[in-house]
Formats: structure tokens, sequence, C-alpha cells
């Protein structure tokens, strides 16, 4: 008996698809486990105060919300679909897309080399859940999931053409829809959207100087890019929210803040990734072997996501996501071709995998054990106020948590003026009078 097992082997390709059903179902608890939470109640509300129930509800919504708050039309749209839907649907679908992202990151270090590297996969998704600076708010908040991974996928599908499908064909069909789909991913995320730009076009350029011809659908992805972009960037809402921040100093001061607190944000988030790159390159350089090209294209999609936002009066930590995958692709990208220079390197980075996937289960089950708590004040606020007289002021205890992965990590949670959101929009989606945030300390 022991020597058949000894015989069974299990391919590379199935130990891909076991890794990424196991990342899937670990991210499937995590988003069944959460919530709606914070904006999750705003942005199921119509502008009426009455829940989304239709697409023409939605549609009328974004067209407000284009107008008096902002242009990430893409990303709420999605998050109002699944607003009106039962929460089992976004949970499967959005474990899916997250392990589609990892996926796609693999791909992109792959690239048309035949052999699979499982090892890789595990390490792309753990550099994404220890380093996304608040994972819970990118990849497990529904309204945070939906701006960040969704729309990063979206970003991903466009990046792939021209990384891994660079030399299809042209056809009008095909111009149409990179098109359309430069326009979507354009339309996506303020300062990735513009990495983004800059990663498809210095592949084009790479290609160029490789003697690779421009096709049509390579500008037509470009140009719809561009147009996405400008649609989401001068969206009326924009200009509106603006000015809400009430801004005293010199504009030349303000600037030359932004851009010290950027780069400091370079050493706070990224400090792992650039120390990666930074000794994989020399690695390659010290043996004298090429680095493919399109390592920076993504480190400079990286950079070029983080300088935009010194146009920003804030840079909240989840908008550094963009910039974590981008730089993740590049140390990606130089890891797969890593054993090739020396076979050591390859036990280096399994070694190193099985003491990161220690630390991941034991963070992991604390993460689980943090969002059960959650889920269970919120199952207890719900039975208090499907108890209550509808027509007097509920009193529901404010809940705190200091994991940062968890969604609710750094989001507003109520709070003790039943007149200020997240309160108002809590009590009109479960239509009562009033909901107070209690202290418990």
């Amino acid at each position: 008996m022991i020597d058949k097992l000894k015989k069974i082997k299990i391919s590379d390709k199935n130990t891909l698809r076991i890794i990424l059903i196991i990342i899937f179902l670990s991210m499937f608890v995590l988003n069944f486990l959460t919530p709606l939470i914070a904006d999750d109640y705003s942005y199921a509300l119509t502008y009426g105060r009455t829940r989304i129930s239709n697409l023409l509800d939605i549609i009328n919504y974004q067209a407000q919300h284009y107008m008096i708050w902002g242009g990430r039309t893409i990303a709420h749209t999605i998050a109002q679909i699944f607003l009106m839907s039962p929460k089992w649907i976004f949970n499967i679908s959005n474990s899916i897309i997250y392990t589609l992202i990892v996926y796609y990151i693999y791909n992109f270090a792959k690239g048309k080399n035949k052999d699979d590297k499982p090892y890789l996969l595990i390490g792309i998704h753990f550099i994404l859940y220890f380093l996304t600076p608040v994972f819970g708010e990118n990849c497990i908040w529904l309204i945070g999931s939906c701006n960040y991974i969704w729309t990063m996928f979206i970003m991903l599908a466009l990046i792939y053409q021209y990384k891994n499908n660079y030399d299809k064909k042209d056809s009008i069909i095909r111009t149409i829809l990179i098109l359309l789909l430069g326009i979507l991913a354009g339309w996506t995320n303020e300062n990735t959207s513009f990495g983004l730009l800059v990663i498809i076009v210095s592949m084009i350029v790479i290609n160029k100087l490789n003697k690779k011809d421009i096709k049509q659908w390579h500008i037509s992805g470009v140009l719809g890019n561009i147009i996405g972009f400008a649609i989401m960037i001068l969206a009326p809402g924009n200009f509106v929210r603006k000015q809400q921040f009430v801004e005293e100093s010199n504009i030349v001061v303000r600037l030359a803040k932004r851009i010290i607190e950027c780069t400091g944000g370079i050493y706070t988030y990224c400090f792992i990734l650039v120390a990666l790159l930074i000794i994989l390159i020399s690695i390659y350089i010290y043996n004298h072997k090429k680095i493919n090209s399109y390592v920076y294209s993504f480190i400079l999609g990286g950079v070029f996501s983080i300088y935009p936002m010194v146009l920003s009066p804030e840079f909240p930590e989840r908008s550094w996501f963009g910039v974590i995958v981008f730089l993740t692709v590049a140390v990606a990208i130089l890891l797969y071709n890593l054993e090739d220079i020396n076979k050591v390197f390859r036990l280096i980075i399994i070694d190193s995998l099985i003491v990161l996937t220690i630390v991941f289960v034991k963070d992991y089950y604390s993460l689980v054990q943090d969002i059960r708590g959650l889920r269970s004040v919120w199952n207890e606020r719900r039975e208090i106020i499907e108890n209550a007289n509808k027509d007097e002021t509920i009193e529901l205890n404010i809940y705190y948590t200091n994991n940062k992965k968890n969604p609710n990590y750094g989001i507003a949670d109520l709070v003790t003026d039943p007149y200020q959101w997240p309160n108002t929009s809590v009590s009109d989606y479960y239509g009562v009078e009033e909901i107070k945030g209690i202290e418990t300390y």
C-alpha cells in the first residue's frame, strides 16, 4: 500500500488547481463571515432613501452620484448590483475574483513558459495577504472590494492583452472590444488607472524597440484607457467634493508636503516589495542574466500610481492596493526565472513559503475569529432592530477592532449622534426612526 502511494504523482497543473481552490475557499470563509458595513448601507439606498431594487434605481443613482460626488461609476455600479442581490452571490463572486487576480499575476510571471511553478502561486497570495495595508477593506468589504479588486481585475484583463496576447492579429472586432475594455479599465480608480496607462504604453514602447509592429488594437486600448480615465476624473462630483476640503496653505507648500508624504508612504507600505526588487534585480545583474523588460513596466506602473495622489487632499491606505499589485507582478516575474540562475534559490523560496505558511495559518485563524465577532455584533443588532419599536431611538453598542485585516478596521461604525452618518444610512436601510451608538468603554 505504501509503495503504491509513493508512486502517486500530482502534476504541477493539478497542484495549481488545488492551490487555487484553497485560496478561493479561504477567501469565501472571510467573505461569508463579513456583514454589510458602513458605505454598504449608503450605496444600498437610492437618493430618495429607499432600498435600491432594480437596474433603473442604479442608473438614476449613478447619474446623480456622477454630478455631486465622484466618477467611479463602474465600481459603484458593480457594488449596487450586489447590494440589491442576496449577499451569498457577492461572497462567491468576490472570492472568485480575488483568486483570479492571484492567477493573473501568476500568468504574467509565467508568460509563454511551459513549466508551472505552484509555489509561486502561494507566494503571490501571501504577498497580497500580508503586504496589502488594509486587506479587509480592499478584498473583503463589499464596497471596498468593488472599488479595488473588481476594478483591478478589469485592469489586469487589459494588461493581459498587451503582456500575453501582444501578437494577436488586428481585426475590427478586436479593435472595438479592446477599446471598450480600455474605457472600462480607465474608468475605475483614479491613481491606479494612471499607472495602468503607463504600463500599457511602456509595453508598446518595449515591443516597438524589439522591432514588433504596433497594431490598431494596441492604440485603441490606450485610447480607451484615456477616455475612461477622463470620464472619471472630469466628473462634476469630483469638483463638488473637493470643496469640502479646506486647505489654507500655499499650493506649492501643499504639493511639496504631499510629495514627501507619498515618498514616505513607499517606505511604510512598499518597503518589503522594494527591497525584494532591489535584491532580485541585483542577483540578475550579478549573474549577467537578462531581466524581462516588462518588470520595468510594472515598476513604473507602481510609481505612477503613487505620485498622482499629490493632487488629492488625502491618500487613504486602501489606495495603495494597486501599487502593491503592480509591484507584486514585477517581483513574481523575477522570481519565476530565479531558479534558472541557481537551483538553490528554489530551495530558499520553498523554505521561506513553509515558514510563511505557518505564520499565515496563525494569522488567518485570528482574522476569522475577529470577523466572527463582527458578524455576531451585526446579527445581534439586526435582532434588536427587528424587535424594537420602529418609531423610537434604538441604542446599539459601537464595534471596535484592532486587526488591520478586518474589513471594519478604519471604517466608520455607528456613532453616538443618531443624525450623523453612517447611523442615518443604517436607520433608513432598516426603516427605523433613529439609531444611536453607545460607547462600551
